[in-house]
């Protein structure tokens, strides 16, 4: 049996027990056992034919017929695994976690896996959120109007540095909105008075925490490279750096320089 079949086959034996529990079935019940079993077989072919659309229609239909977690968790499968679906296979997840007959082991490996998945979203928003890396820093073409210098070449490199080093700030204060956006759903969690309010608020929150995070380190990474690129920069007639000035009160310390 392939690898990816096994859990399918092992949620499905979950579904049945939930209609024999009544004891001896009347009729109409042991036709509604016999079509949740029907449908459960023809789910099991379409998802070993590769007809992973069909297989998920077939398991809700068997779930309209008699709602059993094993099946949600046949679906959140199929979603995740085949289908590539984030979003829903993450609501089946929670459906099946929040159903009363829901296995208690399968539970824990399905709310693990909705951590799994957010994570995934997130990283992904975080990468197209991040703004792109500076392009490479040209002196503009200037007019000529007396001999020019020589003895300056890390003029570039400054220059190239002092706007990563911009750039990294701009970003890390981009994490710096996304942060105050977590708190602000923090504060939607706390003060929620349903748990549908409180799932929400919490998702959002841990969501922008963590895109607040990538921003963090992204801005932060970007503003180093920056002040290394200015401090490490051959010297020329005028270099970055710390300077001691007089005043009439002694003196001053302050930071100089030319880029």
């Amino acid at each position: 049996m392939a690898r990816g079949v096994l859990p399918v086959l092992l949620s499905v034996a979950l579904a049945l027990p939930a209609l024999l529990r009544a004891g001896p079935a009347s009729a109409a019940e042991g036709d509604r056992v016999s079509e949740v079993e029907a449908l459960a077989a023809q789910a099991k072919q379409y998802y070993l034919a590769g007809d992973y659309g069909g297989a998920v229609a077939a398991y809700l239909r068997a779930y309209r017929t008699a709602p059993a977690a094993g099946l949600l968790y046949n679906v959140a499968i199929i979603y995740d695994k085949k289908l590539g679906e984030r979003d829903l296979a993450v609501d089946f997840y929670r459906r099946y976690i929040a159903a009363p007959d829901a296995d208690p082991s399968v539970v824990e490996r399905a709310t693990l896996r909705v951590q799994e998945l957010k994570a995934e979203k997130a990283a992904v928003e975080a990468a197209t959120l991040a703004p792109p890396p500076p392009p490479p820093v040209e002196a503009p073409p200037q007019q000529v109007t007396q001999p020019v210098r020589p003895g300056d070449p890390g003029r570039t490199q400054r220059l190239a540095g002092w706007v990563t080093l911009g750039a990294g700030v701009a970003t890390a204060g981009v994490g710096v909105v996304f942060g105050v956006q977590a708190q602000s759903s923090q504060d939607d969690f706390e003060a929620g008075t349903t748990l549908t309010e409180k799932h929400d608020a919490r998702d959002q929150g841990e969501q922008q925490a963590l895109i607040a995070d990538v921003l963090y380190g992204v801005g932060a990474a970007a503003a180093i490279t920056g002040l290394v690129l200015v401090l490490t920069a051959p010297d020329g007639e005028a270099v970055s750096g710390l300077r001691v000035a007089p005043t009439p009160e002694g003196a001053a310390l302050g930071w100089g320089g030319v880029f």
